[in-house]
C-alpha cells in the first residue's frame, strides 16, 4: 500500500464541518491502494466526536503533531470557560478577506519540521493539504521543497474567488486583503502540482482564472459516508404514528445560510392553511445566534421551533429520517460553493428543498422526483413546495419512504476519484534523493 502525506488541520477527533470531507475520503482510500498519514491539529478546546476516530481502519494513521506544545501552553492561559449563551452577533463563515490569518498560522514553522519528519518516517510518495486553514499550504510547499515530494492541494473552499469577494459593499480593507490572497493563491498553484476543488462550477471558475494551470485542475465533490451513520435507511417503511409536519435544517444558521426565506414562507404557509403549533415544526439541530432567534420571535415562529444542540456524525442519519423535508439554504450569492449538509441529506434519501442559486445542485437532487431546488428571494416558490409536501403529510398521515442514495455521491466513489489523482501525480514526480 502507497502512503501518502496529509496535512489537514481539522480532522477526527475534531467534529466539525471542516473535518469530514476527508475523515470519509480517508475511512476509503485503502482499498484504492493509498494510505493516509495525516498531521493534525486538533485545540484542546475543540468540539470531539471519538466516534470518528473508531471509524477509521487500522491503515490511517493520525498524528497530533501540528501544533507547538509550547505555544499551546501560552494560548491555554488565556482561554476562558465557553460561553453557554446565544452569540448576539450573526454567526460567520468562511471569509477569507476578512482576516488573512487563521488560528493555525503561529503553529505552522513547528508544523513544516514536524510534516517533513513524518513524511520521511512513512515513506510518504506524495503530499495533499486539505484547506483551509489555507495556512497549511505553505507548510505543504515546505515538504515539497525538502523532499521532492508532489503536492495536491484540496481546497474545500473558495479562496481568492470567494464569493464574499463580490460584494458591491466589500470594506476598502477586505479588498485590499483580496489582492494580497490573489497574490499568494496564484504563487501557490504555481507550485503545487494539482489542486482539487468541490464543485463543478468552482473548477469552471478557477480554470477561467487561470487557464495556464486549469490541466492541473478537476473537482471531487464532497460525498457521504453510510458507515459513520448509527441508523441505515429502510425501504419501504410501514406508516407511523401521526406527528407534526416536520421541516429539518441541519448545521449551523450563519449570515451566507440565512433563514429570512424560509420563515417568510413558513410565515405564509401557516397563515394560509391555518396551522397551529402541533401541525408544523421546524427543527434546527445546530448552532444559531440570537438573530435567529429574535428573527423567529418577530414572525410569531417560535412555538413552531424546536432548537437542537449540535448531535455526533453518528446520530445524523437518525434526525433526518425523521423529517418530511430537509432544508438546505444559502443566500443569493453563494453561486460556486454547495452545503456540506446537502451529502448528509442524500444519504437519507429523503425529500429535499434547496434554496440555492447555484444550478448545479440540480443534477444532485435528481435522484428523487419530490426533491426541489428554489432561487433565493422566490417566497412564493417555496411555500408552494411546502404546501405540497404538507399536502401528501396528511393524505397518508405518515413519514416518506426513503429512497437509495445515489451511489455516485458516496464516499468511496470520492474515494476512487482521489487515488486516480495520486496514481497520475506520482507518476509524474520525481522525488529528490
Amino acid at each position: 500500500m502507497r502512503p501518502f502525506l496529509l496535512i489537514s488541520p481539522g480532522f477526527a477527533p475534531q467534529a466539525a464541518v471542516g473535518v469530514y470531507r476527508w475523515v470519509k475520503i480517508a475511512r476509503h482510500l485503502p482499498r484504492h491502494g493509498f494510505r493516509p498519514v495525516v498531521l493534525a491539529a486538533t485545540f484542546p478546546d475543540d468540539r470531539r466526536d471519538p466516534a470518528l476516530l473508531d471509524a477509521l481502519p487500522p491503515e490511517v494513521e493520525v498524528v497530533e503533531d501540528y501544533l507547538s506544545p509550547r505555544l499551546l501552553a501560552l494560548r491555554s492561559r488565556r482561554l476562558g470557560p465557553p460561553s453557554t449563551a446565544l452569540p448576539e452577533r450573526q454567526l460567520g463563515g468562511h471569509r477569507p478577506f476578512r482576516d488573512l490569518g487563521d488560528r493555525c498560522v503561529p503553529h505552522a514553522p513547528h508544523a513544516a519540521a514536524a510534516a517533513v519528519r513524518l513524511a520521511r518516517r512513512v515513506g510518504a510518495e506524495a503530499v495533499v493539504v486539505s484547506a483551509g486553514p489555507f495556512s497549511a499550504i505553505p507548510v505543504g510547499l515546505h515538504v515539497k521543497r525538502a523532499l521532492g515530494l508532489p503536492l495536491i492541494l484540496d481546497f474545500r473552499d473558495p479562496w481568492s474567488l470567494h464569493e464574499s469577494g463580490d460584494d458591491p459593499d466589500l470594506p476598502l480593507a477586505d479588498r485590499a486583503r483580496r489582492v494580497i490572497v490573489s497574490a499568494l493563491e496564484r504563487r501557490f498553484l504555481t507550485r503545487a502540482d494539482h489542486l482539487v476543488l468541490n464543485t463543478r462550477r468552482t473548477l469552471e471558475a478557477y480554470s477561467a482564472r487561470y487557464p495556464e494551470l486549469a490541466e492541473r485542475f478537476s473537482f471531487i465533490r464532497n460525498c457521504f459516508d453510510l458507515d459513520l451513520y448509527t441508523h441505515r435507511p429502510e425501504t419501504p417503511r410501514r406508516a407511523r404514528p401521526s406527528r407534526p409536519f416536520t421541516l429539518l435544517h441541519l448545521g449551523t444558521l450563519r449570515a451566507d445560510t440565512a433563514i429570512d426565506d424560509i420563515v417568510a414562507a413558513l410565515r405564509r404557509l401557516i397563515d394560509t392553511e391555518r396551522l397551529v403549533p402541533g401541525d408544523l415544526v421546524l427543527r434546527q439541530v445546530g448552532r444559531m445566534s440570537a438573530v435567529e432567534r429574535d428573527t423567529f420571535d418577530a414572525l410569531g415562529l417560535t412555538p413552531f421551533v424546536e432548537v437542537v444542540p449540535p448531535i455526533p456524525q453518528r446520530d445524523v442519519l437518525s434526525e433526518l429520517l425523521g423529517a418530511h423535508v430537509l432544508l438546505a439554504m444559502v443566500t443569493a450569492g453563494v453561486t460556486l460553493r454547495i452545503n456540506a449538509k446537502l451529502y448528509d441529506y442524500l444519504a437519507s434519501g429523503m425529500p429535499i428543498l434547496s434554496i440555492s442559486a447555484n444550478p448545479e445542485v440540480d443534477a444532485l437532487l435528481a435522484h428523487r422526483p419530490d426533491n426541489a431546488r428554489l432561487l433565493p428571494g422566490d417566497i412564493e416558490g417555496i411555500t408552494r413546495a411546502l404546501a405540497g409536501h404538507l399536502a401528501r403529510h396528511r393524505a397518508t398521515g405518515a413519514l416518506p419512504d426513503p429512497v437509495s442514495p445515489p451511489a455516485e455521491h458516496s464516499a468511496d466513489a470520492a474515494a476512487a476519484r482521489m487515488a486516480s489523482i495520486l496514481e497520475r501525480v506520482t507518476a509524474r514526480a520525481k522525488p529528490l534523493p
